[in-house]
């Protein structure tokens, strides 16, 4: 899947998107300000074309207007009126917009999720089905090459759904129905959980937070007005307060009307074609269509809708439709393509015999709803058909530590992994024992002693197991209060700096757990002089990381990488000038280039790797340093085992 063709094409998307939403509050500005002239302005005003409602029969006023020339209808222009309509109506719209942008900003999907009846799954959980969820989406995290994200679960929803949802790489979170969570098997699970990482690897879960933002304002209305009927029955008004209220949410439903149908297009328009790149990711890296598959004929006998009241505000993050649709409008509507179609894409077969499937499944459905688990698989089954990476990660998964102080999944561990990291690249033993002073004096010995047993298992599981725990024990660092976090970027630099020196893994590491924890990035001009200085500093130290001791290799993959840039021309930079310092500047500044230039500068990174047949250690960790800080997910290239 092409990550930058995806990020371009939701620009575009994105520029749409803002153009159908400045239509839609058009729209509802102009009926409103309509409303506002047709029921308030005093009929004077208009030489008796206008009405107070208040004073004038219904047959009155339309004869009036029948007998009114055209022209005559430019007397509804009232500037002072339209401008406070304009003021009101918008602004309300776009700040409920931009206050739902701020809080996704700050929170997430987990905001989604919340808002849903998610319930956030401890990964202390003790419960079958959950214990299943969370190494399916560890599994197809690691192989995909992203951080793992939070999981939750939709008590509430029996139906059989899921969504992804995130600002980045390494802040996303991944959410499912009880009903799927209860029903599938693992096949099936890992399916669906493929998709969804699927959506986060190509930028999809980002877009759609982002539109979930920006809709939010013209469903506003919608929301307000929904909220007064259902609460018409509750408190203690008077009869004529609660007919108000009843009155007004009556209304705001209905203008609100407006902004529901430009949202189902919008949603619509965005959403549909996604869905069938991300069917083919999963399926990319389970090798297992029928697993997927079969979750959509489980989705089509059992049902995708939910019941929570705002679910049509998020119906274009889920796996399948999330809400109903009227059939006369459900193509023109409809967030994702038909299951049937899905089906028969995933295992290239007609439509009408997966149709026929289909009347099977939904009877078999009918009869198992009160029969929950699924086929009734063995929870701790192994997915069968896996490539190499997906193996490697459900292997590395089997393995890890368990004990409370090395847990990965809890805070004490993840630190202690992220340290042992760092620890375990020291082999002399006087700059142990200061890496081991600094932790005990930054945290405790309790600590110390975890990070030396972390280092241990690193040690026997050797070199390809750095990239997985790392990728584990980010999203629990990201959980971290602001100052948590800079204590643990404080430790870490002291770590590193323990010897005097800092090597390529090193810097690796650091680089990746700064952008991790989300640590404010400078900001700096972009000028091409400058990127072209940027690009060769980095691409010499991935040229040196695959060949430190041959300066002629060295030399010969830096060339070959530089011909994929655009600064074909570029002298070869001097050792001193590869600084820390340098390669965080040079980072941030390629980070702000538009796609097509990440694009080809990712692409000459990998070049330099590939070069000469092999994969080092250092290579494979500065190239997700190099991915993640570009806030680009990759599959990670696995170091050669030694």
């Amino acid at each position: 899947m092409d990550f930058f063709n995806a990020q371009i094409k939701a620009r575009r998307n994105t520029r749409w998107l803002v153009l159908w939403f400045a239509l839609a509050v058009c729209v509802i500005i102009l009926v409103i300000y309509l409303g506002v002239i047709l029921l308030v302005v005093p009929q004077a005003h208009f030489s008796g074309i206008g009405v107070t409602a208040m004073g004038t029969r219904m047959e009155d006023m339309a004869y009036k207007v029948a007998q009114t020339d055209f022209t005559s209808w430019a007397r509804f222009l009232n500037w002072e009126y339209l401008i406070w309509t304009t003021l009101l109506v918008g602004g309300t719209i776009a700040g409920a917009s931009l206050w739902k942008i701020f809080q996704l900003s700050r929170m997430g999907g987990a905001l989604i999720a919340s808002e849903l009846g998610g319930r956030l799954l401890a990964r202390a959980t003790t419960v079958a089905a959950e214990r299943r969820l969370l190494n399916v989406v560890d599994e197809m995290s690691i192989a995909a090459g992203i951080p793992t994200p939070k999981v939750f679960v939709l008590d509430a929803e029996k139906s059989l759904n899921a969504f992804a949802a995130g600002t980045g790489p390494t802040n996303n979170v991944v959410a499912v129905t009880s009903g799927l969570l209860n029903r599938c098997d693992r096949d099936q699970l890992q399916g669906v959980i493929g998709h969804e990482i699927g959506h986060i690897v190509s930028g999809d879960a980002r877009l759609n937070l982002r539109l979930f933002g920006v809709l939010f304002g013209i469903l506003f209305l919608t929301s307000i007005g929904r909220a007064l009927l259902r609460g018409k029955s509750r408190g203690r008004s008077s009869s004529k307060a609660q007919g108000v209220a009843i009155l007004l949410g009556m209304i705001l439903v209905v203008v609100g009307s407006i902004g529901v149908f430009f949202g189902k297009i919008i949603k619509a328009a965005i959403s549909r074609e996604r869905e069938y790149l991300a069917d083919a990711f999963s399926v990319q890296f389970t090798r297992n269509p029928n697993g997927l598959a079969g979750a959509l004929r489980m989705m089509g006998g059992f049902g995708t809708r939910l019941e929570h009241p705002r679910a049509e505000e998020a119906s274009h993050l889920f796996f399948g439709e999330g809400v109903r649709r009227f059939p006369l409008f459900s193509g023109l509507f409809a967030t994702h393509p038909p299951i049937e179609k899905r089906i028969a894409r995933i295992e290239n077969i007609p439509l009408a015999k997966v149709r026929e499937s289909a009347v099977r499944a939904a009877r078999a459905a009918k009869g198992a709803a009160e029969q929950p688990g699924g086929s009734g698989s063995n929870f701790l089954d192994i997915g069968l058909d896996a490539p190499a990476q997906l193996a490697y990660a459900q292997a590395f998964i089997a393995d890890l530590p368990t004990e409370p102080g090395t847990d990965v999944h809890t805070p004490k561990g993840a630190l202690a992994a992220v340290y042992a990291l760092l620890f375990a690249e020291t082999e002399a033993a006087e700059t142990q024992k200061k890496q081991l002073a600094i932790i005990t004096a930054t945290y405790d010995s309790t600590l110390a002693k975890n990070v030396c047993d972390c280092a241990a298992w690193l040690t026997q599981r050797g070199p390809r197991s750095r990239l997985p725990l790392l990728d584990l024990a980010l999203p629990v660092l990201g959980g971290f209060t602001d100052e948590e976090k800079r204590r643990c970027m404080q430790c870490a630099n002291a770590l590193v700096r323990a010897d005097g020196r800092i090597s390529l893994l090193e810097l690796a590491q650091v680089h990746i757990l700064k952008s991790a924890l989300g640590l404010p990035r400078k900001r700096h001009g972009l000028q091409m002089e400058r990127l072209a200085t940027d690009v060769s500093c980095l691409l010499a130290l991935l040229a040196h990381a695959g060949n430190p001791n041959d300066d002629a290799a060295v030399q010969t993959a830096y060339l070959h990488a530089l011909k994929l840039t655009s600064f074909a021309d570029v002298p070869f930079p001097e050792r001193s000038k590869l600084s820390p310092e340098t390669i965080d500047r040079a980072l941030d500044r390629i980070a702000q280039a538009m796609p097509r230039f990440r694009q080809r500068f990712l692409s000459a990174c990998v070049a330099a790797v590939q070069h000469d047949g092999k994969i080092t250690l250092a290579e494979s960790e500065l190239l997700r340093a190099f991915t993640q800080s570009l806030d680009c997910p990759a599959p990670p290239l696995l170091p050669d085992a030694p």
